[in-house]
Parts: C-alpha cells; sequence; structure tokens
C-alpha cells in the first residue's frame, strides 16, 4: 500500500512533537518534510507534493490561509488545520480545510481527523504488519555469550566505543554507537534523553531540576540519568507532562 505522504507546520517544535507521536503507530502515513514558518511550509510542500499537511494558523511571517494562497495551483493536498483559537474555524472550512483542530486536541479527536483525510484520499487503510524492534542483546564476555532481553533494560549509556546496557545491578558492555541502537528500540519503550543516554520510559521515577536547564532523572532503582535541555520538551511530550 502507498503510504499517505504528510508534512507538519508548526513554529513550536513540541507541537510538531506532538503530531509526530500520534502518528508514530499509523503506519500507513510517512511523515516527509516539516516546517516552522510559512515561507519554510510553501517551499517543503511545493517541493514534496504532499498527499496531507498538518497546518498551523499562526505563524511567525505569515498564516495558514496565506500558504495555501502561495501554493502551486496544481497542488491540492489535504489540508488540517492546527490552531489555539476557535475564530479562524470559518475561515478553514472557505478555504476547503478538512478539518480544523483546536488545541490541545487529545488522541482521540486527531485519529478521527486522520480518519477523514484517509477517506478523502480515496485510500483503505489496511494494517501494515507491525515493524519488528530488538527483542534481545547478545552480550559476549569471557568466552561465553549472554543472552539479554531488551525488555529488562533499564537505561543504555556510552563509555568510548561501548554501550553500557544496564540492567538492574549489572552492567554489561557491547561494541557499538547509540545512534546504531536506537532505531532498533522501540520508541513507544525507550527516550533519547541525552546525546550518551537512552532510557526506559516505565522506569523513570522522578525528575530533578538543575539551574542550568538540565535534569537529573532518577529510576525507580535510584539511579540517575541527565537530561539534557535539547532533550527536555521531547521527553515532557512522551511523558504527557504539561512541565518538568
Amino acid at each position: 500500500m502507498t503510504p499517505i505522504r504528510a508534512v507538519i507546520v508548526d513554529d513550536v517544535a513540541l507541537a510538531r512533537e506532538r503530531v509526530r507521536l500520534y502518528l508514530a503507530d499509523e503506519h500507513d502515513i510517512e511523515i516527509v518534510g516539516e516546517a516552522a514558518s510559512g515561507a519554510e511550509a510553501v517551499r517543503a510542500i511545493s517541493r514534496l507534493a504532499p498527499d496531507l499537511v498538518f497546518l498551523d494558523v499562526q505563524l511567525p511571517d505569515f498564516d495558514g490561509f496565506e500558504i495555501v494562497r502561495r501554493l502551486p495551483p496544481t497542488l491540492h493536498p489535504v489540508i488540517i488545520y492546527l490552531s489555539a483559537h476557535d475564530d479562524k474555524a470559518l475561515q478553514a472550512f472557505e478555504v476547503h480545510a478538512l478539518d480544523y483542530l483546536l488545541k490541545p486536541f487529545d488522541r482521540e479527536r486527531f485519529a478521527r481527523a486522520l480518519n477523514r483525510a484517509r477517506r478523502q484520499l480515496g485510500l483503505k487503510f489496511v494494517p501494515a504488519a507491525p515493524r519488528e524492534y530488538l527483542a534481545r542483546l547478545a552480550i559476549k564476555e569471557k568466552g561465553r555469550t549472554d543472552v539479554v532481553a531488551v525488555k529488562d533494560v533499564d537505561y543504555i549509556d556510552v563509555a568510548g566505543h561501548y554501550l553500557c546496557i544496564h540492567v538492574g545491578k549489572a552492567v554489561h558492555l557491547i561494541r557499538g554507537t547509540l545512534a546504531e541502537i536506537e532505531p532498533q528500540l522501540d520508541p513507544a519503550q525507550f527516550a533519547r534523553i541525552h546525546r550518551s543516554a537512552i532510557v526506559r520510559l516505565e522506569r523513570i521515577a522522578s525528575l530533578a531540576a538543575r539551574r542550568n536547564g538540565d535534569c537529573d532523572v532518577i529510576l525507580t532503582d535510584g539511579s540517575k540519568v541527565l537530561l539534557s535541555r535539547t532533550y527536555r520538551d521531547s521527553l515532557r511530550a512522551r511523558l504527557g507532562l504539561s512541565e518538568i
């Protein structure tokens, strides 16, 4: 089945992250681009010719309605507008938008809009085979190979050219990088919180803010892993928290 190609347009990174999270398990949707301004959006949509655009109404340079007016006349993507205000809904439907989602929208409301887009595009959703994520790690130690279940991993960090796999009090070393292992881990279970660390979400017990914007992530066994401010908003969205 040919996937629905989507572009996300919003000047707020956390808002784009929320849409990405809601689309993560939708196997018939392919996110092909993002934009944070009107000008970026026009360029991205013109170049990528997506089937579907999630389009913020208010952007730093010009609004989501002007974006549609500036698109080449041959392009007719399905538009779902996103806005924190309801006073533009009528204008959205006047430019033939499919839907108008009022922020903060929940997953159920988002799913209804997405299913409308599927029908509009004339595509029948056929669930793809679920992606296979890493289930076991082979740990070679002193002439033997130990098998570690990924579901038992608390967190992973880095020591030189090795990955440190933390399982309870045990630490296993394997050669590799976080960039190599991260795509193999289920994103519903694990999150990158630092350029040198990945944690299992269900192991997070609390977060303690530091003065520089970083945080200590405290796991259920008392271990501490540094959350850098680069990944702070992403983790907040993953945990469904209003603030950290």
